[in-house]
């Protein structure tokens, strides 16, 4: 299941002519509408396709839209939400953040798009009427979103919709009616860039489907039209730029290997590839613009679900998912519901061009289950089943997939650092994957180093759960959570990581229980493999704490079929920091004699093998009431019992290697064998040691001799030799050697932070770019957490209970536009509920300018904020004089 990158199609990665700029792309606007994924031109083929290939789907489409309200308003869930004193509030949660759209049965938005197709493709006038009346349903629900101060929607298709929708019928709808509608939803979509409050401000770096990845939509649709150019012209630059560097960005992460911005596979094969296929889409229609002559990332997506899925009739979906990142691991099924469709986009875009790749998509699709073989008329994006008139169903492959999809025993994607091996292709095969060396953060945990493996159940798996719960914060995305390395330092602060927005605060302190604490920090050492084995690593060395890490080198390999052999070159800065190898089970592992162990998952085994350090301390710590025991307790998910009472693959028991005593240095080398179930024995394994290097010497069952060796200190390499029968598979070095990571200098441990019980805080960002730390002066402390305005802003609290004190701090604006700046009070709870503390401020300034003609008091979740225009580079010298009081009536 490989696709191969030819050396033609590696060379038209590197030979892409540059992107239009925003100049030749609005020159070549068409004048006239529709112009969004529909023209005047392809109207006629929309409408054939329409009426036979996606009959069934108009049909349906009918039916739902026969029985919609005739006069639409804006109704409220009464079990979900309600209004109190003008403020929207909700009565349970439906997610893990608070939108607006979970209140109401309907914005209008995609209903306006659903009544547009069928007036288009039938001519019943009815649909233009109705499409008109949901339309404005979607601008009463934008403006009481904007008047409640809620984003809309964490997506942005419904609004999408209504904007397409409105390009449909633009040549049937009167002046007043066109700017009735485009008028309010332009500055609806002006202001959701910097609102003041939350919204979804993904960009490049993410699935593109919030705030900022409307403006292009926004823009084409009123573009040229005469009622508001100015605004129109804005977001239509905006929304190009940000278009164009998410496809430079997901083309550099792809790099012919189809990988599309994340390993999250629920993104991944998810809502990301929306974003670029829309683009292609309306660059097309628009501007007549190809854009498959700028971009590839599309064309190989095929190959990454090809690696990145594990067969499993037992799925829902037909694949289970290696869990990596921000992944639900209850089923591990692989969310593929909409690969049919996501590659049906990839052939009409590039089958005509590419038609070895359109045979890779095709036969990547005859793997999908026949329930979800087939595009789905998604009410998020409702057009684009009549729209891919580039894609046949009924083209089918001569060869079945097997023969199309090449086997291979290993893949490497190098922008993660990501190794996926395997067996074979069938649902009892093995399958494996590791990763060193990630260069890109978006839903990654501080797992470098850690590996997952597969044999008919998770042998060694990834750990906890996606949640609201503390949970999500302190236990799953942690080290701890991981097949990694643990190097324990007393009172380590807990690295920072994402948190449901509407989340309860965590209570009492916490601590990074021996993990990693930076992100992007690990060095990959490389990929070799053969058709026996393959080999990569990581120097992660700059991934944990200087103050504890001088070494942490993991190197990865994988012998055919079934065998797995793992060296750690791990040094602590002090001999009394205890150092871990983590291997995460299922269920509990037995000791079957000294010095191996074994442990059973679904029909599956895994065979471990520590043979350094020799005569290592083993702890098995899990079971009920410590499946995620971390920080001296368990961090349950939510509906803890009731979760763990069926089958699930969250984890529950984690085996802990440790040296026998305390030394700066220890040398880990461990041995796994995946297995069936029935099979009770493992190879045997024989240690080899010499002056410079560790290795071991094992025969597999299918006969041939293996010795893979190490470097025990010096370059980090090693050597592999695998015989069989007298002949020699493979003689060769490991990786390339190389030096290992130079430790940062050590630094201090930073101090305890203060209680947030006296704390003035100032939220802080700019327009146009991210706000930095230039000198903290007498805050309390500073953080960019990247929940706030995606790491980009910042938070600067300082201590001042009772009396009127004064704070300083200098910040720089990295790039130019507005800065905000938000006033708030402490965010006390007792109990799960805020408590009610007001900050006074009686005068604020930036570089001597006063920003307040009186003093303000202002409360948590009742800010004041505050804008001024900023240069790029800009230093900015913060002072303010506050006092801190519990109580207050809130406004």
């Amino acid at each position: 299941m490989k696709f191969a990158l030819t050396a033609a199609a590696a060379l038209a990665v590197l030979t892409l002519g540059a992107a239009p700029t925003f100049e030749e792309f609005a020159g070549r606007i068409r004048p006239d509408h529709p112009r969004m994924f529909l023209t005047r031109e392809t109207l006629p083929a929309f409408r054939e396709r329409a009426n036979t290939l996606c009959r069934p789907l108009l049909d349906d489409m009918k039916k739902r839209t026969d029985a919609l309200p005739a006069e639409p308003g804006l109704e409220f869930k009464a079990d979900v939400a309600e209004m109190k004193g003008g403020k929207l509030v909700f009565k349970k949660l439906l997610n893990d953040q608070n939108a607006a759209i979970y209140a109401v049965k309907t914005s209008g938005g995609t209903e306006a798009l659903e009544c547009a197709i069928l007036y288009l493709a039938t001519g019943d006038r009815a649909y233009f009427e109705k499409s008109k009346r949901y339309l404005k349903l979607l601008v009463e629900f934008v403006e009481w979103s904007d008047r409640c101060r809620i984003l809309p929607e964490w997506f942005n298709n419904t609004r999408l919709s209504g904007l397409v929708a409105y390009d449909w019928l633009y040549n049937e709808l009167t002046p007043e009616e066109r700017r009735g509608f485009l008028g309010p939803m332009l500055k609806h979509v002006e202001h959701m860039q910097n609102p003041g409050y939350m919204r979804n401000g993904g960009g490049p770096e993410t699935g593109n489907y919030g705030e900022p990845g409307l403006q292009l939509y926004a823009g084409l649709a009123a573009y040229g039209d005469g009622i508001d150019d100015a605004r129109a012209e804005k977001l239509l630059r905006n929304g190009y730029r940000l278009n164009t560097a998410m496809m430079n960005l997901r083309d550099e992460i792809s790099g012919g290997s189809g990988l599309l911005t994340s390993i999250c596979s629920g993104y991944s094969f998810g809502q990301y590839p929306w974003a670029s296929y829309n683009f292609l889409h309306v660059l097309e229609s628009a501007a007549g613009i190809d854009g498959t002559e700028h971009w590839t990332q599309m064309r190989d997506y095929g190959n990454w679900f090809s690696w990145a899925a594990i067969p499993s009739r037992a799925a829902k979906d037909g694949f289970l998912d290696f869990g990596w990142g921000d992944a639900f691991h209850g089923t591990n099924a692989m969310p593929c519901y909409l690969m049919y469709t996501h590659l049906a986009q990839a052939i009409h875009f590039y089958g005509g061009s590419e038609p070895e790749r359109a045979k890779q998509a095709r036969a990547v699709m005859e793997m999908i289950p026949p329930h979800i073989r087939k595009i789905l008329a998604l009410r998020t994006y409702p057009y684009l089943p009549f729209i891919l008139t580039g894609f046949d169903p009924e083209v089918k492959n001569a060869e079945p997939p097997e023969q199309v999809l090449a086997g291979d025993i290993a893949a490497y994607f190098p922008t993660f650092g990501l190794m996926i091996v395997r067996s074979g292709a069938t649902e009892n095969d093995t399958y494996a994957s590791i990763k060193a060396g990630a260069r890109h953060t978006q839903h990654q945990h501080y797992d470098e180093n850690s590996f997952i493996i597969y044999r008919q159940g998770f042998q060694a798996l990834d750990t906890g759960e996606r949640g609201s719960a503390a949970h999500h914060r302190v236990y799953y995305p942690q080290t701890v959570a991981h097949n990694s390395i643990l190097i324990r330092m007393e009172n380590e602060p807990l690295p920072p990581y994402w948190y449901p927005a509407n989340a309860p605060a965590i209570p009492g302190k916490v601590f990074n229980d021996g993990g990693q604490s930076r992100m992007a920090a690990n060095r990959p050492l490389g990929f070799e493999k053969s058709p026996y084995h393959a080999v990569t690593g990581g120097d992660a060395t700059g991934c944990y704490a200087p103050e504890k890490c001088s070494e942490a080198v993991r190197q990865f390999v994988y012998v055919a079929p079934d065998y797995f052999v793992i060296y750690d070159r791990v040094t602590s800065v002090k001999p009394d920091q205890k150092k871990s190898f983590l291997l995460h089970t299922q269920n509990e592992p037995e000791e079957l004699s000294p010095g191996l162990w074994r442990s059973e998952a679904g029909e599956g085994a895994l065979f471990i093998r520590p043979l350094l350090p020799e005569q290592a301390a083993a702890e098995v710590i899990g079971g009920p009431g410590k499946e995620f025991w971390t920080n001296g307790r368990n961090w349950e998910i939510p509906n803890h019992e009731k979760a763990f009472a069926k089958p699930n693959w969250s984890g529950r028991c984690r085996l802990e290697l440790s040296p026998p005593g305390q030394a700066r240095k220890a040398r880990f080398l461990t041995v796994l064998q995946a297995a069936d179930r029935s099979v009770s024995q493992m190879a045997g394994t024989q240690l080899l040691r010499d002056a410079e290097q560790d290795g071991v010497k094992f025969t597999t069952a299918e006969g041939r001799e293996c010795e893979v060796r190490f470097n025990r200190d010096g370059l980090i390499g090693g050597h592999v030799t695998i015989r069989e029968n007298g002949k020699t598979l493979v003689d060769r070095p490991l990786l390339k050697p190389v030096p290992v990571v130079k430790p940062a200098a050590e630094k201090k441990a930073p101090p305890a932070k203060p209680s947030p019980a006296d704390f003035a805080r100032i939220d802080a960002s700019v327009s146009g770019g991210r706000v930095l730390l230039g000198d903290k002066g007498n805050a309390a402390y500073w953080e960019q957490p990247r929940w706030f305005a995606q790491g980009k802003g910042g938070l600067v609290q300082f201590a001042g209970a009772g009396e009127t004190k004064e704070g300083h701090c200098r910040l720089k604006a990295e790039g130019g536009g507005t800065l905000i700046l938000q006033l708030r009070g402490p965010d006390i709870r007792k109990d799960g509920k805020r408590m009610i503390y007001y900050v006074e401020f009686s005068e604020l300034s930036v570089n001597g300018a006063p920003l307040l003609s009186a003093p303000v008091r202002v409360w948590h979740d009742a800010p004041k904020t505050l804008r001024l225009p900023v240069e790029p580079g800009a230093e900015l010298e913060i002072r303010a004089e506050f006092r801190t009081v519990p109580g207050g009536d809130r406004p």
